[in-house]
């Protein structure tokens, strides 16, 4: 090692040593012919070639420290032979004889080198900053740190860019929406007479409360029919109906109110929610009556019924101090225009209004 190490100094000397790119060259022509010696070598495991490198790396260290504080290198004496094994040859030079013991002494072929560019060395650099390559590594290491950098900048803007333009659409599309309020209106107006052409209008919100059933599609027992009036059951799993049709103006279906369900409407003010549509694509108009024996009726009445399922609302008045005698019914015409026209019955409920 001490024969590199001299070599370098040699090169140094015979170079301008203040220079610092031609010292890196130097001390990476060193470097290289270091590395192809210990790779020629096979007798060395990678531990001794480690401790090698170790070593000649303090050597360049400490004649870059001695020229940065001098400003210049004076070569040293040829060192005396020694009976060890000699270090790697990296490049072969001429013998020197010695006498008969003399050996060889491994050089390097470092002539004043031609700089290309120079080299932008820090005066305080240490010695492993010349190593081969490894400033330009470097360099190329902290470039690519930075565009990786950008780059995970710009890919964490465009994820926030992207929810926030998500969120945007999902409010603008309606999908997130105040709830509407529930408070329930009743609009339901007053009951046209049998003189009044006009149909009176379905409930858009039935009353609250607990409803009382009078009619279920599943108990045809509770329906009769008056001339020649129709009703089948139809439907499906989800939703069954009976479906009434009436050919003339005296053909009505009967459906009938239980004395159960009048001893809990008598006396007060009751709610009477049929149920209905009309088959798809068509629409009808109906005429509702009620007779309900000594607690009255409740007038005649009529709807418009669409295809669509909605709630039709008849609003009773029972007098007060009178119970029922017996049960009563609802009468319903499927279609006073008598064009025969039929109308699904879905249900019919009956509650105490509020």
């Amino acid at each position: 090692m001490e024969a590199i190490e001299q070599a370098i100094r040699n090169a140094l000397a015979k170079s301008d040593a203040k220079n610092p790119a031609i010292r890196q060259k130097i001390y990476e022509s060193a470097w290289g012919a270091h590395e192809r010696s210990l790779a020629a070598n096979g007798a060395l495991d990678e531990n001794q070639r480690e401790d090698r490198r170790e070593m000649l790396k303090a050597a360049i260290t400490r004649i870059e420290d001695e020229v940065q504080a001098t400003g210049g290198i004076t070569p040293p004496p040829a060192p005396e032979p020694v009976a060890e094994p000699s270090e790697p040859m990296f490049a072969p030079g001429p013998p020197k004889s010695r006498g008969t013991d003399a050996r060889i002494e491994p050089s390097i072929d470092i002539g004043p080198p031609e700089v290309e560019a120079p080299v932008l060395v820090d005066d305080d650099s240490k010695a492993d900053n010349y190593r081969p390559g490894k400033a330009r590594r470097k360099l190329r290491r902290d470039g690519e740190r930075r565009k990786a950098s950008g780059f995970s900048k710009a890919l964490i803007i465009l994820a926030l860019l992207a929810v926030a333009l998500g969120l945007f659409w999902v409010v603008a599309s309606g999908i997130i929406k105040p709830k509407p309020g529930m408070a329930p209106s009743n609009t339901t107006g007053p009951a046209a007479t049998e003189s009044s052409q006009e149909p009176t209008k379905e409930g858009q919100l039935s009353a609250t409360g607990n409803w009382i059933e009078v009619f279920n599609p599943t108990d045809m027992s509770q329906v009769a029919l008056e001339g020649r009036a129709t009703a089948t059951i139809g439907g499906d799993q989800l939703e069954k109906f009976v479906r009434i049709q009436s050919p003339t103006e005296t053909d009505t279906i009967s459906f009938k109110v239980g004395q159960g369900v009048l001893d809990q409407l008598a006396g007060k003010t009751a709610v009477f929610d049929i149920i209905a549509k009309a088959e798809d694509g068509k629409s009808s108009q109906i005429a509702v009556s009620c007779d309900f024996g000594n607690l009255g009726d409740c007038g005649r009445k009529r709807f418009d019924i669409s295809d669509a399922s909605k709630e039709y609302l008849v609003q009773v008045q029972f007098p007060e101090g009178n119970a029922p005698a017996e049960g009563g019914v609802i009468k319903i015409n499927s279609d006073v225009t008598q064009s025969g026209k039929s109308v699904n019955i879905i249900a019919i409920r009956a509650q105490v209004a509020n």
